[in-house]
């Protein structure tokens, strides 16, 4: 059988029939084989290397190998020259080349030296594989990779931050209980003592002094939180009016110099006698002059001192109180203002406190349209807040002169006849033995069925006075059908809400369900007798 007729020859003259078949499988290859000469010109291009590059052998021989190398990768070609000079095979060498048209593939490239029959190297052989599709799979690996670890990086962030706030969250309660706990020993362990009869006059004095202090810690206790609550919620708001700055600093300091005196701290206070009134909620205003001097005094040691600088600028008037005390450490100050954040939040700690205080501050002070800021240099080096308060055009701001102060006195409440109801008799009776004090008669009952009873006779109240939390009916059931009784009768009946519900929300629902005033609890004896004088119209 005679040998099959080799193909056309495609790459040059061959010598001989077996080059002829080697010449066939190097044209039927997939691989671009490419030859060249030391100076870079292509001397053989194969069908692979067509179909890779998009030229045609006619185009692409003769030409300088430049022809398919990117213009930035040129000092390739120079250096693989010169290892091929050296005698040296480059294996597997991944770049980048450019086809025809303008697109940029990815190869993996042998290239080896021709020698000739003396082993002289003659030229360059190139055999290149396209590797595209290979390296875009690795580049979504790698992207699949890296969206992997970030993905995993947030989530190790998260659930960082997540440990962080649950553990913010146990230390606040755990710190919650014992600022509550704390004063309530005092109460409980001296009304104790009290109740079993156990103490002098002169003890008795101290103990009822003791209960007093500790009831009005935890009051403000609690009015710290419902405040964070009314911040976080966007329900606080401000009974804005002309505020004289210097008597709400001025009330502030007679609040905190007991404390100040007790540790010897004496209280240096300048005051601008330039001064003009800023708009503003005056009890909001002194609870963040309070917190900041209440602050300064706790933190500062015996005999240290506490300067308060009140000072008018053309259109601010700025509040600044420094102290000589523990300082703030510089990783600390930046969350100084921050919500249940302290420095210092161990079972060890010095200082007791929730660490709301500062936050309530720049709320407040944000709320009023102004700034504040802490600075320390240190640890054991005192530290400087500094308040910034806009003062209104001179059209809207009033002389302090003319500013008038809400005063209180004692109420005269004589010849009123008083129905409250509350089913905490504690406070049922504290309530009738201070009204009973004033002037009024009071039935006091512990139902709205009690109450009731009372109304369906021939007596009628003045005014009714009522829980809205009671078992079986509320406070507001009460009130709509002693409204009924007293329209059956043709006689009025005003009514004040004495209730634990104190937020904006809750007084505006319980002044549309019908009630004449609100007063949250606990109640201070001077506010329950002002708010039934002026129900009754005694406040002049």
């Amino acid at each position: 059988m005679p040998d099959p007729i080799p193909p056309k020859n495609r790459l040059g003259p061959l010598v001989s029939y077996g080059d002829a078949w080697l010449a066939a499988i190097i044209d039927s290859s997939d691989d671009a084989i490419v030859s060249k000469t030391l100076d870079g010109i292509i001397t053989s291009w194969n069908r692979g290397a067509e179909r890779m590059f998009g030229y045609s052998a006619e185009e692409a021989v003769g030409q300088h190998i430049t022809l398919i190398i990117p213009s930035d990768r040129h000092t390739e070609e120079v250096q693989v020259l010169a290892a091929i000079r050296q005698g040296q095979r480059v294996d597997h060498f991944e770049t980048v080349r450019q086809t025809k048209d303008g697109r940029q593939i990815h190869i993996s490239l042998t290239v080896s030296p021709v020698r000739d029959a003396e082993d002289r190297i003659v030229g360059v052989s190139k055999v290149a594989r396209d590797i595209s599709e290979r390296k875009r799979l690795e580049d979504d690996a790698r992207a699949m990779d890296s969206e992997r670890r970030a993905a995993f990086a947030r989530e190790r962030k998260a659930r960082a931050e997540a440990e962080m706030v649950n553990r913010s969250k146990d230390e606040f309660l755990a710190t919650l209980s014992h600022e509550l706990r704390t004063p309530l020993n005092a109460v409980f362990g001296w009304a104790r003592m009290l109740v079993d009869g156990q103490l002098d006059a002169e003890t008795t004095r101290k103990a009822t002094d003791a209960i007093l202090r500790n009831a009005t810690a935890q009051i403000q206790l609690v009015e710290d939180l419902v405040d964070v609550s009314r911040i976080v919620t966007g329900k606080l708001q401000l009974e804005l009016r002309p505020v004289d700055l210097k008597a709400v600093v001025e009330a502030a300091l007679d609040a905190v110099r007991p404390a100040a005196t007790v540790k010897d701290i004496p209280l240096d206070v300048t005051i601008d006698p330039r001064l003009r009134a800023i708009i503003g909620a005056p009890d909001r205003l002194q609870q963040v002059v309070w917190n900041l001097l209440s602050n300064a005094v706790k933190f500062t040691p015996r005999r240290g001192r506490v300067q308060v600088e009140v000072r008018q600028a053309d259109a601010e008037v700025q509040l600044t109180v420094s102290d000589t005390g523990e300082g703030i450490a510089s990783d600390v100050l930046p969350y100084v203002f921050d919500r249940f954040r302290q420095g210092d939040s161990g079972s060890t700690r010095r200082y007791g406190g929730l660490g709301i205080g500062l936050s309530l501050v720049r709320h407040l002070v944000e709320l009023h349209g102004g700034t504040v800021r802490a600075e320390s240099p240190g640890i054991g080096q005192g530290a400087t807040f500094t308040v910034q308060l806009p003062v209104p055009s001179l059209k809207l701001a009033q002389p302090l002169a003319q500013l008038g102060a809400p005063h209180k006195s004692a109420q005269n409440l004589s010849d009123l006849d008083l129905l409250i109801v509350d089913d905490d008799l504690d406070g049922l009776e504290m309530c009738r033995v201070i009204l009973i004090g004033s002037g009024a008669r009071v039935i006091a009952c512990t139902s709205s069925a009690e109450a009731l009873e009372a109304l369906s006779g021939d007596w009628w109240p003045d005014m009714l006075i009522a829980d809205l939390d009671m078992p079986e009916e509320n406070g507001f059931t009460l009130l709509r059908r002693a409204r009924a009784l007293a329209g059956e009768r043709g006689r009025s009946l005003p009514a004040v809400a004495l209730t634990a519900y104190g937020s904006a929300d809750d007084r505006r629902r319980i002044l549309a369900a019908g009630f004449n005033l609100h007063l949250a609890k606990p109640v201070d004896p001077e506010d329950l007798r002002l708010t039934v004088a002026s129900l009754a119209g005694r406040t002049g």
